[in-house]
């Protein structure tokens, strides 16, 4: 990433962080920091590659909400990044994971899931998975989130050197649709 790179460290409630990071041309870059809440998958039937899954609270969502919609607005149509397509293998998906695609769920949440997400560099195990969740109906500052298969950011590496996950801008403009959509009926179901 170039020396303009953008960063936003997202605290989670329950321990460590979500780090996002752009340079307005290769997509937004997605990483942890210390994610302390491994999800206990009941049935469990992680076969292959699984990663584990975490899931927890990110504190505030305002800023993350600008920052992807600062993104959009600015970032080139062009990535001087060549992006890899994520690959799933023998693992389901982390709405299945997480039973989110249950009508239960569905009832009282709305969620946003980037799966696989689009890599860079090297990547080595399952692709890496985001899904965001909202309380339906309800103007709260918080959201919840799963992620899995995300690189684990070092405190001092650069962040040019490591393999990254990647939301494409695509990917990032209807992240920025349900970020900014209110909380009332029409915070409807993305995927």
């Amino acid at each position: 990433m170039s020396p303009l790179t953008h960063v936003l460290v997202v605290p989670v409630s329950e321990g460590g962080e979500l780090i996002f990071a752009h340079t307005l041309d290769s997509g937004i870059h997605v990483g942890m920091r210390g994610l302390t809440r491994p999800v206990d998958e009941r049935p469990r039937r992680l076969r292959g590659v699984a990663a584990p899954l975490y899931g927890g609270t990110i504190r505030d969502m305002h800023p993350l909400r600008d920052f992807v919609a600062d993104f959009v607005e600015h970032a080139v149509d062009e990535s001087t990044v060549p992006l890899t397509a994520g690959r799933i293998r023998d693992t389901r998906l982390v709405v299945a994971r997480t039973s989110l695609d249950a009508l239960s769920s569905r009832m009282h949440f709305s969620y946003r899931a980037m799966s696989p997400l689009h890599t860079v560099g090297p990547w080595d195990g399952a692709a890496a998975e985001l899904l965001l969740s909202r309380v339906r109906g309800l103007d709260y500052q918080h959201m919840g989130f799963f992620a899995t298969g995300l690189p684990e950011l070092p405190a001092d590496a650069a962040s040019d050197t490591l393999p990254a996950a990647v939301i494409s801008r695509e990917r990032a403009e209807y992240l920025a649709e349900y970020l900014q959509a209110p909380a009332g009926q029409v915070l409807h179901h993305l995927t």
